[in-house]
C-alpha cells in the first residue's frame, strides 16, 4: 500500500470522479485508474462502483476512506514538523470560508500571511458554514471561518469577531434619513434574502421572528453581493453585517441602519480537535484576529458590544 495509492482513492472519493480526480493531482486519468485498481487487489475488495458517469464509493470504500484521510493528515503533520524544525515553513494551508467573510475581511489576511509566509501554499475554498465545519472534520480544510458554529464534539470554536446585522434601505427611501429604526418598521416591505442553507439567512428570519412578523420574501439569492445590488435598485431591504455594507454606505450607494434589537452575528475560527496545528496555521489564525480587531474598532459603522447571552 503506497500513499500516492491513498491520495489518489481520497482525491476520487471526494469528487465522485477519477477524471476530475486526475486533474485535481495533474496527472494523467490512467494512472490514477491504475493506482487505485492496485489498492483494491491489495485490500482485495472494490472501493468503488464504476457508473456511466463517475464512481460511488462501495461500502468497504465508505469504511477505508476515514482511515485513509487519518494516514495522509498523520503524513501531513510529520512533513510540517520537518519543514517547521528545518525553518523552511512549506507544505499547504487549505482555508475554508464563507463568501461574505472572503470578500471583506479574508483579502487582509491573505496579504499579510503570504509575506510572512512566501512558500507555503495558501488555498481559500469558499462555501457555506455547515460544509466548512465537515470539511474541516474530514480534515479537508485545515481550518475555517464561519458565523454561528454550533458546539459540536470533532471541532475547536474561538470567537473571531461579534459583528452587527444592519438594515439596508434604497437611500430614497423614506427611512433613509434616520440612523435607528425598529425592525417591525419594516414589515411591510419587500425582503431580498440569501437562499436556504446560508447562516445569515437564519439570523435575518429569527430577527423578524423576534420583531413580531414573517417576512415578505421577494427574491432570494446566492450572494450578500447580488441582495445589494437589488436593494440598491429599489427592490427591497434586507438585512446584512457590517464588513459587507460599509463600503456602499460609504458611496452613498445604499443606507445602513442600526436596528434597536441590534442583531450580531458570530464569526468564528473553527479547527479540528486534538489535530497538530502547524506554525503557519497557528500565524493565519493570529493574523485573522489581529484584522478582526482592526475592523471591530473602525471609523465608520462603529459596532457596539455584542449583548451577552444567558
Amino acid at each position: 500500500m503506497e500513499l500516492r495509492q491513498l491520495d489518489m482513492f481520497v482525491a476520487a472519493a471526494d469528487r465522485n470522479s477519477i477524471t476530475d480526480a486526475a486533474q485535481a493531482l495533474l496527472v494523467a486519468q490512467p494512472s490514477v485508474s491504475t493506482q487505485i485498481r492496485a489498492l483494491e487487489k491489495e485490500l482485495g475488495y472494490p472501493l468503488f462502483d464504476r457508473l456511466p458517469r463517475g464512481v460511488r464509493l462501495t461500502d468497504v470504500g465508505r469504511a477505508v476512506l476515514p482511515h485513509a484521510r487519518q494516514i495522509l493528515r498523520h503524513v501531513g503533520e510529520i512533513r510540517e514538523a520537518i519543514d517547521e524544525l528545518a525553518g523552511l515553513q512549506r507544505g499547504q494551508l487549505v482555508l475554508g470560508t464563507m463568501p461574505s467573510i472572503t470578500a471583506h475581511l479574508i483579502p487582509t489576511v491573505i496579504k499579510t500571511f503570504r509575506q510572512a509566509f512566501p512558500n507555503v501554499d495558501l488555498r481559500v475554498v469558499e462555501s457555506r458554514a455547515s460544509s466548512i465545519v465537515d470539511g474541516v472534520i474530514a480534515h479537508r480544510f485545515d481550518l475555517g471561518v464561519v458565523t454561528n458554529a454550533q458546539p459540536h464534539p470533532q471541532i475547536e470554536i474561538a470567537p473571531l469577531l461579534a459583528e452587527e446585522i444592519f438594515a439596508i434601505l434604497p437611500v430614497d427611501d423614506s427611512l433613509a434619513g434616520r440612523d435607528e429604526i425598529d425592525l417591525a418598521e419594516l414589515a411591510d416591505r419587500s425582503f431580498i434574502v440569501l437562499e436556504p442553507g446560508f447562516s445569515l439567512r437564519s439570523v435575518l428570519l429569527e430577527a423578524c421572528r423576534q420583531a413580531g412578523f414573517s417576512p415578505r420574501i421577494a427574491q432570494e439569492m446566492s450572494s450578500i453581493q447580488a441582495i445589494k445590488g437589488l436593494v440598491e435598485i429599489g427592490m427591497g431591504v434586507s438585512l446584512a453585517p457590517r464588513m459587507a455594507v460599509v463600503q456602499e454606505e460609504r458611496l452613498g450607494l445604499l443606507r445602513a441602519l442600526h436596528l434597536r434589537s441590534r442583531p450580531y452575528r458570530q464569526l468564528q475560527i473553527i479547527t479540528s480537535k486534538g489535530s497538530y496545528l502547524p506554525r503557519s496555521a497557528q500565524a493565519f489564525i493570529r493574523i485573522c484576529q489581529e484584522e478582526a480587531t482592526r475592523s471591530e474598532q473602525g471609523p465608520s459603522m462603529r459596532i457596539d458590544p455584542a449583548p451577552e447571552r444567558g
